[in-house]
C-alpha cells in the first residue's frame, strides 16, 4: 500500500510542474541621446530618432513620444509631431521615426528640439529624451550699421568734412557692396556741401568696415541750421535696418543787427530763405485773416487775475504798432491774448518778433506758439514754445521754454539778461526762435541764449504745425500778483511778427 501512494505523489508532482507558465521578459526601453541634421536649403531635411529595447519579448511594446520646443520652435524651424504612437512587435528590437525639419536661408546658430517618451507599456524606460540639434547651413550675411544721425558746425576757416563708418556686424566669405548719394532737405547741394551722386562701394571677403566722407561748405552768413541725406541703395550681401544718414549743418556765424532810435531792427530777408508770412502791424485795426482772440477768465490754468476781452481798451493797432494793453478797473483787471489758431500757424523756421515789453510787479507778458493739435492731443501733448516770457519786476531779462510730453509734463529752458541794467521796457528787442527738423536755437537781438535738440527732448511734438499767441497776463503762480508798486494801464507793443523759411 505505501508504494502505490509514493508513486501517485511522484507522477502528480511531475504534472504540475510541466504545468507551470513561464514569465515573458520585460526589456529595457531607450532612446539616442543626440541627432544632429542640417537645415537643408532646398529639399526638406529629416531628423531620424531610433528607439531601441534591450532585448527581444514576446509582448507587444507600445509607446508614447512627442516633440517639445527648445530654441528651436515647432512651426518655424520643424513640425510638431504630438502623442505618436510607436508600437514593437513581438521580437522586434528597433525602430525609426521621422521629423520633418523646416529649412529657410537665413543664417542663424544652431537650434536644438526634444524628442521624448510619455509612456511605455511591457517595457522599462531606461532614457526618456533626444536632443535634435539642427545645424544651420546658410552662408553668414552680415548686418550693415550706421549712425543715423550726424551733427557738425559749418565750420569758417579750415575745410570740415561729415565722415561716416560704416560697419558689418561680421566678416563675409562673399563681397558686399552698395550704392551711396546725397540728397538735398534745407541744405542744397553746391551751396552748404559738395553733393556726392550716386557711388559704388564694396567691402571685400574679410573687411566689416569703411568710411565715407562729405565735404561741408562754409560761409558767413547767420542762416539757419540745414539738413541733407546721404542714402544708401541697392544693399547685397548684407542686411539693413536703415538706409540713410541725417547730417545736420549747425550754423555757427555771428551776425551785428542794425538800430534805430527805438531799439534793435532786422532785415526783411535772409540768404537762403523766404519770408512765407509777416504782419507789420501797419493798418487800423487787427486783421482778422491772421489773428483770432481767447475771451475770458477763470486762472487760465496758473491763477491768474486777469479777463481777455477783444476791446479796443485791451488791444489795438496805431502808428505801425500791435498794442496789447493790461488795464485795472476797480478790483478787475482786463487784457488781450491774440492767437493765429487755425490762419496762420507753422512747422519749422525762423520766427522774429519785435517788441517793446511792459513792466511791473505781477505783469505777465508773452510770445509763443502752441501745438495746432491742442483739441486732439491736449497739452502738453501738443507742444508749448515759449519764445519770450517776461516777469514784470524783473524788467532785465526774458525766458524761453519749451513744454512737452514725455511720460507727464517736462520743460527746459534758460534765460537772458540785458547788461548794465538795462530794461527791455526801454527799447525795442528781437525774439527770434530758430526751428529745425532736430533743434531750436532761442536769441535776443542774435544773441543766442539757448538751445534744444532731439536727444535733449522728445522732440515728437515738435515736428508739426504751430500756432502764435501774444498776451500779457496779469497775476499768476509764476510771476506772483500785483501790489501797490503796480502801475496801469500796461502795454506790450509788436512792431513785427515775421516768418522766414529755407528755399
Amino acid at each position: 500500500m505505501k508504494k502505490v501512494t509514493l508513486s501517485v505523489l511522484f507522477v502528480v508532482s511531475l504534472l504540475a510542474g510541466s504545468c507551470k507558465k513561464t514569465e515573458s521578459v520585460v526589456p529595457q526601453l531607450s532612446i539616442v541621446n543626440s541627432v544632429n541634421i542640417a537645415e537643408g536649403t532646398a529639399d526638406p531635411s529629416v531628423a531620424s530618432v531610433r528607439f531601441t529595447l534591450s532585448e527581444k519579448t514576446d509582448q507587444t511594446v507600445t509607446v508614447i513620444w512627442s516633440t517639445t520646443d527648445g530654441s528651436a520652435k515647432a512651426g518655424v524651424d520643424y513640425i510638431s509631431r504630438l502623442e505618436q504612437e510607436l508600437v514593437f512587435l513581438p521580437g522586434e528590437l528597433s525602430h525609426d521615426v521621422e521629423i520633418q525639419i523646416i529649412n529657410d536661408s537665413i543664417y542663424e546658430v544652431n537650434k536644438d528640439f526634444i524628442v521624448g517618451i510619455s509612456s511605455c507599456k511591457n517595457a522599462v524606460i531606461k532614457n526618456s529624451q533626444c536632443s535634435v540639434v539642427i545645424e544651420n547651413d546658410d552662408a553668414f550675411i552680415p548686418n550693415l550699421s550706421f549712425s543715423p544721425k550726424k551733427t557738425l558746425e559749418e565750420g569758417t576757416a579750415n575745410t570740415v568734412k561729415v565722415s561716416v563708418l560704416l560697419s558689418l556686424s561680421g566678416a563675409s566669405e562673399n563681397p558686399v557692396s552698395l550704392n551711396w548719394s546725397t540728397t538735398d532737405v534745407s541744405a542744397k547741394a553746391g551751396a552748404d556741401y559738395v553733393g556726392v551722386a550716386t557711388t559704388a562701394l564694396v567691402f571685400n571677403p574679410g573687411e566689416t568696415s569703411k568710411t565715407i566722407e562729405v565735404t561741408i561748405l562754409q560761409d558767413d552768413v547767420f542762416e539757419m541750421d540745414d539738413l541733407f541725406l546721404i542714402n544708401f541703395t541697392n544693399i547685397s550681401g548684407a542686411t539693413a535696418e536703415q538706409n540713410a544718414v541725417r547730417v545736420f549743418i549747425v550754423n555757427d556765424d555771428n551776425y551785428i543787427p542794425d538800430s534805430d532810435a527805438d531799439g534793435v531792427i532786422t532785415p526783411l530777408t535772409y540768404p537762403g530763405m523766404q519770408l512765407v508770412w509777416s504782419d507789420e502791424f501797419e493798418g487800423s485795426s487787427v486783421n482778422p485773416t491772421s489773428w483770432g482772440y481767447d475771451l475770458g477768465g477763470g486762472g487760465w490754468g496758473n491763477a491768474e487775475l486777469q479777463t481777455y476781452t477783444n476791446n479796443t481798451q485791451n488791444v489795438f493797432v496805431a502808428d505801425g504798432k500791435l498794442n496789447i494793453v493790461a488795464t485795472k478797473q476797480y478790483n478787475n483787471y482786463y487784457s488781450a491774448r491774440l492767437i493765429t489758431k487755425g490762419k496762420k500757424e507753422f512747422t519749422y523756421g525762423r520766427i522774429d518778433i519785435r517788441a517793446k515789453l511792459p513792466y511791473g510787479q505781477g505783469i505777465w507778458p508773452a510770445l509763443w506758439m502752441l501745438g495746432a493739435n491742442i483739441g486732439s492731443a491736449g497739452w502738453p501733448s501738443c507742444g508749448e514754445i515759449d519764445i519770450m516770457e517776461y516777469l514784470g519786476h524783473a524788467q532785465g531779462t526774458v525766458h524761453g521754454t519749451v513744454h512737452y510730453n514725455d511720460g507727464g509734463h517736462k520743460y527746459i529752458g534758460d534765460h537772458l539778461t540785458l547788461p548794465g541794467g538795462q530794461s527791455f521796457h526801454d527799447a525795442y528787442h528781437v525774439f527770434t526762435l530758430v526751428w529745425g527738423e532736430d533743434s531750436m536755437k532761442w536769441y535776443v537781438d542774435y544773441k543766442l541764449f539757448f538751445e534744444t535738440n532731439s536727444t535733449s527732448i522728445k522732440y515728437t511734438a515738435f515736428t508739426k504745425p504751430q500756432f502764435f499767441i501774444m498776451n500779457i497776463a496779469v497775476g499768476g503762480n509764476w510771476p506772483g500778483y500785483p501790489d501797490e508798486t503796480t502801475v496801469f494801464p500796461q502795454q506790450m507793443q509788436v512792431d513785427y511778427v515775421r516768418v522766414f523759411q529755407t528755399l
